[in-house]
Order: C-alpha cells, then sequence, then structure tokens
C-alpha cells in the first residue's frame, strides 16, 4: 500500500496526496514532485534550478495553499550524458513551511523492476493531473536509468509528468521519479530514475526510504577484504558477467582475504545502482575500462556463510518485492531475470541445499555469480551441474536442430519444390528457407572443427545467437513445407475431383454426340496440368474448373431435353 494507505488499483482513479505541482511563483505548471517529508519534496533535475523561487502544490488536498519552495545547489544534480547514457536530473526541494505530514510518501527500493507500473503527472491543458500506464523495460545502463514502455500511445509521458512518482503495481510502491521524455516524432518511451540511482546521487533521501539494500554490508569496497591490488583477468571475467554476457551462471573460487576477494567487492559496489557514486568511479577511472560494470548489473549480492536456503529465498524475495509467497517457483514469472551474487556458497549452514536450490532457480533462467571460499569437489560439482553439463546439452541440441535441417526439414523441403509450384508471392519464403539450410550447412560444419575453447562458458553469446538464428530457420522451413504439403493436398482433392467427374461426363456427352471430344479434351487438359511437376495449382485448378462447368452444363441440357 502507498504511504495514504490507498492501493494501487483504487489509487489510480484519484489523485494521490504525496504527488506535488511544481510552478512557478506567477502559477506556470512546470512538473510534478513527491512528498517525501513535511518541508522536501523530490523532482526532477531539470525542472527547477538553485537560485529560483518556486511554488509547490498538493493539488489532492485543495483546502491547502501553494507554498514557496527552492533548492540549494548541493542538492541539485544536473541532468549529464556520457557515451549517449543519461544521469542525474534529480533535485530536492526545501519548503517555506511544512505540509501535513499524513500526506508524505516513502520511496521504495526494488531489484530489477518488472511489470506494469503508474505515474502520475501534469499534462499541457491539465491542471489537475492524471494516471498513466507503463512498463518498466531496459533497466541496466551507466546510471541504471530506466525505460518505461507506455501502456497505449497516448499515455507516453507529457513534459508536465518530470518529477512525477511512479508506482509499482505489484507492490503498491513508489519505486521512482519520471525523468525524461524522447523527443521528436514516433517517441516511445520515457525515462524514469529508480530508488537506488536516486539515492546515489542523494543520499540524505534515504530517510525517506524503504526496503533492503542490494549489496551485503560484508561485501561492499571498503569493508571486508583489505584494499589490494585489481585482478585485471578476474575483474574482466565479472564485468563481462555483469553485463549479461556469456553464460548465465558463472561459478568461481574467491577466498575471503587476498586480491581476488578485494576486486570482487569492488565490482559488486560498481554493479550496485545505489552504491556507485562518483566518488568511487573517479576512484577507479584508471582501470581498464572492460573491468568496469554497469550500473544495475546485479539484483542481490549476499554473503550466504551461515544462512540456509530458505534464508537465501527470503532475501532474494525481499529484494524482488516478493512478500506473501517467497517459494522459488514465483520467480519463474518474472519478466526479468533475478541477477544474484552468493559468496561463500560452500560455508552455508546446508550448501547442498542451497545449490539445490539455485539449480532450481538456474533453471527458471537467473543469473547467478556463485563465489567458493575453497576449490574442491562442491565447487567442481556445482560448476558441472549448473554450467557445463547444461551447455554441453544446449550445443548438443543445437547440432541435432541442425541435423534436422540439413538431413530432413532441408530434402523434404526440395522434394516438395520438385512436385509443386508455390502459391503466388510465396517465393520469397522458398528462398529464404533454403538460404537457411546452405547457413545450417555452414554452421554445422564450423561446429565439427571448432576448437574446444569456442564453445567456452564465457563464449555463450555465441551459442545464444546461433540458437536463435536456427530456431528462424526451422520455423521458416516447417512454415514452407507446411504451404507446400497443403497444395499437394489440393492437388490430390482436385486429381480426385477430376477423376470421378470423368465417367459421368463422358456418359451425359455420349448422349450429345461430338460433345464427347469437347469434354475429353477438358478432361485431358486438367489432369494434364494437375499430373505435371512441379504442378501450378492455380492453372490447374482454373483448368478443373472449366471440364466441371462443361459437365454441369451437360448435365443441364441433358435434364431439359429429358
Amino acid at each position: 500500500m502507498t504511504r495514504t494507505g490507498e492501493r494501487v488499483g483504487t489509487a489510480r482513479l484519484r489523485t494521490p496526496a504525496w504527488i506535488a505541482r511544481i510552478e512557478t511563483p506567477d502559477g506556470l505548471v512546470l512538473g510534478a514532485g513527491v512528498l517525501l517529508a513535511p518541508e522536501r519534496v523530490l523532482t526532477a533535475g531539470h525542472v527547477v534550478s538553485p537560485g529560483h523561487p518556486y511554488t509547490v502544490r498538493l493539488v489532492a488536498v485543495p483546502d491547502l495553499g501553494a507554498v514557496a519552495a527552492t533548492v540549494s545547489p548541493d542538492e541539485h544534480v544536473p541532468q549529464r550524458e556520457h557515451l549517449g547514457d543519461r544521469g542525474g536530473d534529480l533535485a530536492l526541494l526545501r519548503l517555506a513551511a511544512p505540509l501535513p505530514a499524513e500526506h508524505t510518501t516513502r520511496l521504495y527500493r526494488l531489484a530489477a523492476p518488472h511489470g506494469p507500473v503508474s505515474m502520475y503527472g501534469f499534462p499541457a491543458g491539465d491542471d489537475g493531473g492524471r494516471w498513466h500506464g507503463a512498463t518498466l523495460v531496459a533497466a541496466r545502463g551507466r546510471d541504471s536509468q530506466v525505460q518505461l514502455r507506455p501502456a497505449t500511445p497516448g499515455e507516453l509521458a507529457a513534459p508536465g509528468f518530470s518529477g512525477g512518482g511512479v508506482v509499482d503495481h505489484a507492490t503498491d510502491q513508489v519505486i521512482g521519479i519520471v525523468l525524461s521524455v524522447d523527443e521528436g516524432p514516433g517517441s516511445a518511451f520515457s525515462y524514469m530514475s529508480p530508488t537506488e540511482t536516486i539515492l546515489s546521487h542523494l543520499p540524505q533521501v534515504a530517510a525517506w526510504t524503504d526496503g533492503a539494500e542490494a549489496v551485503d554490508p560484508r561485501l561492499r569496497t571498503g569493508t571486508g577484504a583489505a584494499a589490494g591490488r585489481l585482478d585485471v583477468p578476474f575483474a574482466t571475467e565479472l564485468a563481462s558477467w555483469f553485463r549479461g554476457e556469456g553464460w548465465p551462471v558463472l561459478v568461481t573460487v574467491v577466498p575471503a582475504r587476498g586480491d581476488r576477494a578485494w576486486t570482487l567487492q569492488r565490482a559488486v559496489t560498481l554493479a550496485d545502482r545505489e552504491l556507485r557514486t562518483h566518488r568511487n568511479t573517479s576512484a577507479f577511472s584508471h582501470d581498464p575500462p572492460e573491468t568496469v560494470p554497469p550500473a544495475g548489473g546485479h539484483d542481490l549480492a549476499l554473503d550466504v556463510d551461515g544462512l540456509t536456503a530458505a534464508e537465501v529465498m527470503d532475501r532474494i524475495a525481499e529484494r524482488l518485492g516478493i512478500r506473501d509467497d517467497p517459494r522459488p517457483e514465483r520467480l519463474g514469472t518474472l519478466r526479468l531475470p533475478l541477477a544474484a551474487v552468493l559468496v561463500a556458497v560452500d560455508r552455508a549452514a546446508d550448501p547442498d541445499a542451497l545449490l539445490g536450490l539455485l539449480d532450481r532457480l538456474a533453471g527458471q533462467g537467473a543469473r547467478l555469480l556463485l563465489a567458493f571460499r575453497h576449490p574442491g569437489e562442491r565447487a567442481a560439482r556445482a560448476a558441472e551441474t549448473l554450467v557445463h553439463r547444461p551447455l554441453r546439452d544446449r550445443w548438443a541440441r543445437l547440432r541435432a536442430e541442425l541435423d534436422r535441417i540439413t538431413g530432413e526439414l532441408g530434402p523434404a523441403l526440395d522434394a516438395r519444390r520438385d512436385r509443386v509450384l508455390p502459391r503466388p508471392g510465396a517465393r520469397p519464403l522458398l528462398d529464404r528457407a533454403e538460404a537457411g539450410v546452405r547457413r545450417s550447412q555452414m554452421l554445422r560444419a564450423w561446429l565439427a572443427h571448432a576448437p574446444d575453447q569456442e564453445r567456452a562458458p564465457g563464449r555463450a553469446d555465441a551459442l545464444f545467437t546461433f540458437e536463435d538464428a536456427v530456431g528462424r530457420r526451422r520455423r521458416r522451413l516447417e512454415e514452407a513445407i507446411g504451404m507446400l504439403d497443403a497444395r499437394l493436398r489440393r492437388r490430390e482433392e482436385l486429381l480426385g475431383r477430376v477423376g470421378a467427374e470423368w465417367p459421368l461426363c463422358r456418359q451425359r456427352a455420349a448422349a450429345q454426340g461430338d460433345r464427347v471430344m469437347a469434354a475429353y479434351r477438358l478432361y485431358e487438359e486438367a489432369a494434364s496440368l494437375l499430373r505435371h511437376t512441379p504442378c501450378d495449382i492455380e492453372r490447374a485448378e482454373a483448368a478443373v474448373e472449366r471440364f466441371v462447368g462443361f459437365c454441369s452444363g451437360t448435365a443441364d441440357e441433358e435434364e431439359g431435353a429429358s
């Protein structure tokens, strides 16, 4: 429920008490904001500027007047762009007089936002404001701004939505604020800053924030392992995993102390939306770029030393906003897969039970980075169960699919093309299907001679690309074969029709004298076109209709004579 006690399903029918309309002193609407405390309003940085006066009005509480507000330079984070990624664009207003505390709300940390949300703002001509629906997409990025896809084209967030709260339907919590809208015709997205990104720029907002933090305090840079030297190969491997590259499960050994432990802490810290700040990114600015993970690269980083599998599941469910039913199968319904870092897996209360849970989560599409404290049988078994065996199975299924395309579907298509022509306009489909067979033959030959390192976990992106391409080729072949099969069935139907009609037609035509030869010529034309390969169904069908039509005419004349 929201702070005001309203469930989103019903709250979306009215204006939330915590939504603030930000105006110039003469009443021009600039955007929206979220009342976090009686004297504090959070909004987008481009809505306000330091040194200028503003007024704030709670439109849902009409008996309250507008309150003067300003923003100080140290609580204003301008919007900036780096290599095409947007960052900052946040501000925390201070009100000249407090508003009633019962109208405030709180922000909520939520990992991997998924599913439908609603946002409130003030489009042009609607000073009372309205709700718009959207779905969160593309939650990864340097600053981890999140794209909002409108539920309908008419619900694209207009500029008057900037700074407005975004409410997650599953948890009924405010999980961020609207920042900006794609400009230009055909715009399809707006953007929000999630709570954890807001906290990285304005840490004082933590006083009005709920929800579990993503990173276990023991795994943050500056705690636990003493500062060490960057293990560049390991850091590169970690950054690749955080970017979503390679096989989704990474099993590694990281002692409690040393360079690998520090390198892991650095990666976990930089990959977290809340902990990644200008200060720590500047500290690592001279590190190789390929060692720096993106913000939002994980949903949870947890030291599981001494924890049970149930406790780990509870932590995961808490981060994902699952409250009433934290069973593992619930995670399979999430639109975005879980990305979790679990450290000291072999020091868990029951490592085997935990690995059983992780195996299930991996099967549902979760991305897992599992760090063991010591090499040994458990680490080797986890690597075999969660990485090497499923990876081998996927490559084997890919080879089997290629064998089916090149040894079964391709020849089946050729055999049918020899017997019947495609329907009008379908030749491009057949050409693409045949091209897919040729490409599959090339890929099959490459797989037969590719070195083992090409099938390593870190190269799994190639496997996923091959699977997608081969799946499209198979579906295209099946569509083409199905189309030709339908035409072959139609050919058999026409042959049966002509064969059944001819004896009756010949008998009727005989009574008309010289009409027998005319009927025979039409019959022979239709039968010849149907037996010709490849059969042109349209020409043959037209000939059959002429023959049947002639026979019907003969029958009509015969009935008239009698």
